[in-house]
């Protein structure tokens, strides 16, 4: 399974590259990006929990730009681990949600359109279980770092393929020189996550509308400006995003439809709270965000949950 995922993205990605190689080279028409969560960030190192960590590197490419639309084709692989609220538990009876670790490739489409709105569709495949051994990755890096050793993965959920769908739509529905408003609705289907989330997000500061936005990494098909010895800031702002989720099926606490049962499995919460506060900065060239997550109870036996993502972006 991850070998036929290997190499469908390596020929996507091929692909992208004939495809965008005719552009002019006047554009900026490609960039890669980095992002990564995690809990630490917070600044409290006793935490190691719930959502632990998540790694998302990707590549994007210009396909095409209309004067009703810019498209952008990317490609973006993804590790995620997940652990209870406290990795030195043993036993089974202490444990408050179980761990899940998954490795998978994503592909998406990316749409930018000049009436201020934007839309990004993604395909998920991948893997989540004991064979790709995410445990024992964690105990070895957590030994590098003489952090605690996670001692629960036996009772991870057991393997499953992951097949997920994504939609994100964003709607502004206020926009003024130093502050704007918008609706963003994201939606998951699939073998992992089910659910829908209809976030308010707020922006204040030297922005630019959605569409044009380092937000939506949407500077691809910008003029290549030349290099300057101190870059100018376009973007600088801040953000606050309150948003409600209703949660169908969650295959990382409730173990998933296929396969043997997981020996631990807990039930999820329906309906979850997330609030996100960040800051961003868009460089002609380079874009750079700090987001700040705080969610409520994703099961009973669970407590709050807050971690950091930090995103990095360089275009070319």
């Amino acid at each position: 399974m991850l070998r036929s995922t290997f190499f469908l993205l390596f020929w996507l990605i091929a692909f992208s590259i004939i495809a965008q190689s005719n552009l002019k080279k006047q554009f900026l028409t490609f960039d890669c990006q980095l992002v990564v969560d995690n809990d630490v960030f917070t600044l409290d190192l006793s935490k190691d929990q719930y959502y632990s960590s998540g790694i998302y590197p990707s590549v994007r490419f210009l396909m095409d730009s209309t004067t009703k639309s810019k498209n952008i084709l990317s490609f973006q692989l993804n590790h995620r681990i997940y652990t209870p609220s406290w990795i030195g538990w043993e036993q089974k009876t202490f444990l408050d949600r179980p761990y899940a670790g998954m490795v998978s490739a994503t592909g998406g489409w990316e749409f930018y359109f000049h009436n201020n709105q934007y839309l990004k569709t993604q395909l998920e495949l991948g893997w989540m279980g004991p064979s790709i051994n995410m445990g024992g990755m964690q105990k070895l890096y957590h030994s590098w770092f003489g952090m605690p050793e996670p001692k629960g993965w036996k009772y991870q959920i057991n393997d499953t393929p992951v097949v997920n769908g994504y939609v994100t739509y964003i709607r502004p529905f206020f926009t003024s020189y130093r502050l704007d408003m918008s609706l963003e609705t994201n939606l998951s289907f699939g073998t992992v996550y089910n659910n829908v989330r209809q976030e308010l997000m707020i922006r204040t500061g030297q922005l630019f509308p959605i569409h044009q936005s380092a937000y939506t990494s949407s500077f691809l098909g910008n003029l290549r400006k030349p290099r300057l010895p101190e870059p100018k800031l376009d973007e600088f702002y801040i953000f606050y995003s309150p948003g409600l989720e209703y949660v169908l099926h969650n295959a990382t606490l409730e173990g998933s439809y296929f396969g043997d049962a997981s020996e631990y499995t807990v039930d999820a919460i329906s309906w979850v709270v997330q609030h996100r506060v960040g800051i961003m900065f868009g460089w002609p060239r380079y874009d750079l965000s700090f987001i700040y997550y705080w969610r409520s109870q994703e099961n009973e036996t669970a407590m709050t949950h807050s971690y950091v993502g930090i995103r990095m972006n360089q275009r070319f």
